[in-house]
């Protein structure tokens, strides 16, 4: 059994790596983690062989055009860093089949970051954590996601078509879907929806 802490000393922060992710991604989580960087520090890896001297490593398995149980199964081998599912796709993410190929929790990117330092401390220190669903949000396919970001950056739809490489009429689809999904009417109102649940913005 470990000795333990000596009373009052601060605990070392936690070292979260991401893993092949999109640039809106990486750039919404370093604006939730910020403010907590003495329990988390950020590391952003670009092949899954970086993940030495982490603790955890968060994954999109869905991204690649592979099996994603065997992407989750290949970052795992590489240990010691515990792996974290972390996804828009929890809809298609069987927690537990995931847990078999070595992933310690399935979480859905759209939880507030208050819930992610708590997931990601858990599993850091190995406790069991099986699942983190998001708590009162709206499913909002990967594209939907990052239009709802630019939205919430001020970004025109013009803007928005030019980051994405998308054309303005696919925009404006996406917007009308976000507003359908999230029961609003303006962009203001989906502006306000994102802010009060976490939504990286």
């Amino acid at each position: 059994m470990p000795p333990a802490e000596p009373a009052g000393l601060p605990r070392p922060a936690l070292r979260l790596g991401v893993l092949d992710e999109t640039e809106l991604v990486v750039t919404g989580l370093d604006g939730m983690l910020r403010p907590h960087r003495g329990r988390v520090e950020l590391s952003v890896l670009e092949a899954p062989e970086s993940t030495a001297g982490l603790d955890v490593v968060l994954c999109d398995p869905f991204r690649g055009g592979g099996d994603p149980h065997d992407h989750v199964a290949r970052v795992a081998a590489l240990g010691p860093a515990r792996v974290l599912v972390y996804t828009w796709n929890t809809r298609a993410a069987n927690t537990r089949t995931f847990v078999a190929a070595g992933a310690h929790a399935v979480l859905d990117k759209a939880v507030p970051a208050t819930e992610l330092i708590s997931v990601v401390e858990a599993v850091g220190r190995g406790e069991p954590v099986l699942s983190a669903p998001p708590t009162g949000t709206i499913p909002l396919s990967l594209r939907e996601s990052e239009v709802l970001t630019l939205l919430c950056r001020g970004q025109s739809n013009q803007e928005i078509a030019d980051a994405l490489y998308v054309s303005i009429n696919s925009v404006k689809t996406y917007v009308r879907q976000i507003y359908r999904k999230l029961g609003v009417t303006r962009r203001t109102q989906a502006v306000a929806w994102a802010n009060r649940h976490g939504h990286p913005c």
